[in-house]
């Protein structure tokens, strides 16, 4: 009963330790490598600076937590969008521009690149500023051809992500309907600064903003630009 107990207990404390882990392997061993660095320097020097900086370090490497990573995961640690737009071309049309997973980008901010790998998988890359880097390979796992798409990201990627758009025609108006899903988080105990900068990026106006650069690249051919128009004005 005693060693039940205690088992549970043990059981219990490891899981409690993994769960403020958010540093990775590899980073907690160069945390450790840059302290021992920055503490012997210091101690020379006697600089106050130095061995604070080691000491941060060296407890991030140690326990592998670091409270700027759970900061950013507290503030954005998952995102759930759904809009939807209509545009006015035929389905068939609109849903051939959104099939080329390489058009994602001409219209989504927050992705710098969508790189074709075969007919289902994909390499994606996030736009973000240098020198974060956050990239992700991901498949569609659902298609029915003019009626939905839905992909998401491989297991063991950087982020989770997963999408489906929803494609409606509307016969009468020579429109269709698009509902768009995306939901990005990152993986547990992993919410990296690339990640954590990243979900910060996305918003619903943003999303919105790209749906209709959506519509515009689908309707005109081109995204929509006020190049060459007078500003403070507003057209009826």
């Amino acid at each position: 009963m005693h060693q039940g107990r205690l088992k549970t207990l043990t059981s219990a404390a490891d899981e409690l330790e993994e769960s403020y882990i958010n540093v990775g392997p590899i980073e907690r061993w160069l945390s450790v490598a840059g302290a021992a660095a920055l503490l012997a320097i210091g101690a020379r020097r006697k600089n106050a600076p130095l061995l604070i900086g080691g000491g941060v370090l060296l407890f991030r490497g140690v326990i592998g937590f670091c409270p700027v990573y759970e900061a950013l995961k507290s503030r954005r640690s998952e995102l759930e969008i759904e809009k939807t737009i209509s545009v006015f071309r035929p389905v068939n049309e609109v849903y051939a521009v959104w099939r080329n997973l390489e058009n994602l980008p001409r219209f989504m901010s927050h992705l710098e690149s969508v790189t074709a790998i075969d007919d289902k998988r994909s390499h994606w890359v996030a736009r973000l500023p240098s020198p974060l880097r956050l990239e992700w390979d991901a498949a569609i796992t659902e298609e029915h051809e003019n009626e939905s798409l839905s992909w998401a990201s491989l297991p063991d990627s950087d982020v989770a992500h997963a999408g489906s758009v929803y494609f409606r025609s509307v016969p009468g108006r020579n429109a269709t309907e698009v509902r768009v899903t995306l939901s990005y988080r990152p993986p547990a105990g992993a919410a990296g600064a690339a990640v954590g900068r990243f979900l910060s990026t996305i918003t619903e106006d943003q999303i919105r903003e790209d749906l209709r650069c959506f519509k515009a690249i689908v309707e005109a051919g081109e995204r929509p630009t006020t190049a060459g128009q007078p500003t403070g004005v507003t057209l009826h």
